[in-house]
């Protein structure tokens, strides 16, 4: 039985829709990050596993790929994947658990209706790559308990006498000024004596003007050399932008296909009917199959917020985005 997990997961890096022929398709949902308040662990996004039994057309997507990865034919690597399929149904069939390898589990349940519970063993997401869950516990911040004192514990300042102090303002301060005038009256007597007496000598009138015209000419030249108006409005100019524009972000070309077909005249034929539709519908060749678009877009966000909305009608619940790389 071939392992058709490894495959499928291969596609879903790059593909939002594989489908098994003959069995269902896994569709693949972005999921923001997780914050699990339980357990305190963070989860980087991710794409969520659907599985839709009625997408069970053969759009040549897996065939295609398991040919190459094999060097088979079309045909060899058709046959191979249409007895793995058969083999899946007889073991629902017995009543046994179906296990694809890092894809999930199927089972019938009492409505004789397939379970399937996804048990992904990597996070399909390129946007993610390096990023695994990690566990943050909340902070705890310890208080510092307030302390209460007692006021039996206070100590209780003395109480002072307003007039008490100013009498003793009114002794001392004549007695300060007194002793401030001596020195002023001995150095007056000194003056009427005769006597030497140091006398502070003011600065010359030249020095001063000279260090006067100093300073301005050290004002001059700074004025001279530094420009006011580029000092007080300073303004950097980077000299790399660090702005991305969102073009340049996109990996890729995605279209929203409606439907594929090996026949030119038919592809042809359905373009026409989505073109009257309103979409502006054209015909890409991928794959040996002739593809026809519902649109074209080149950022993913927008892509798949149209894919929605075309779902939502149900002539074109089957539409799915394929992923073209950038050349």
């Amino acid at each position: 039985m071939l392992d058709l997990g490894q495959y499928i997961i291969q596609l879903l890096l790059t593909h939002d829709c594989v489908i098994v022929p003959g069995f269902g398709g896994f569709v693949a949902n972005y999921c923001d990050a997780v914050h699990d308040e339980s357990t305190h662990t963070f989860s980087p996004p991710s794409k969520k596993i659907l599985f839709n039994s009625s997408l069970s057309h053969n759009d040549g997507l897996l065939i295609n790929h398991i040919a190459e990865q094999l060097n088979v034919s079309y045909s060899e690597a058709e046959q191979m994947v249409r007895q793995s399929v058969d083999d899946a149904w007889i073991e629902l069939e017995k009543g046994t658990l179906l296990k694809i390898n890092g894809i999930g589990s199927f089972s019938y349940n009492n409505d004789s209706a397939i379970v399937f519970e996804p048990h992904l063993t990597e996070n399909l997401l390129t946007d993610s790559y390096g990023m695994f869950p990690f566990r943050f516990p909340p902070l705890s911040y310890q208080t510092t308990p307030e302390v209460i004192i007692k006021n039996d514990n206070i100590r209780k300042m003395p109480v002072i006498d307003t007039h008490k102090m100013l009498r003793y303002a009114a002794i001392i301060v004549p007695i300060a000024v007194l002793m401030g005038l001596i020195p002023v009256y001995r150095q007056h007597s000194q003056y009427s004596a005769g006597l030497p007496v140091s006398i502070p000598v003011p600065q010359s009138i030249e020095e001063t003007i000279s260090a006067t015209n100093a300073e301005q000419s050290v004002d001059n030249a700074i004025e001279a050399s530094t420009d006011k108006r580029t000092a007080l409005f300073y303004n950097e100019t980077p000299t790399t932008s660090t702005s991305v524009s969102r073009n340049k972000q996109t990996k890729g070309v995605y279209y929203i296909i409606g439907g594929s077909f090996k026949d030119h005249k038919n592809a042809e034929k359905h373009a026409k009917k989505y073109i009257n539709a309103g979409f502006d519908s054209e015909i890409i060749q991928t794959d040996n199959l002739y593809r026809v678009t519902l649109g074209v877009y080149g950022d993913k966000v927008i892509a798949l917020h149209e894919l929605r909305r075309i779902r939502a009608r149900d002539e074109y619940s089957n539409s799915w985005l394929y992923t073209k790389p950038q050349d």
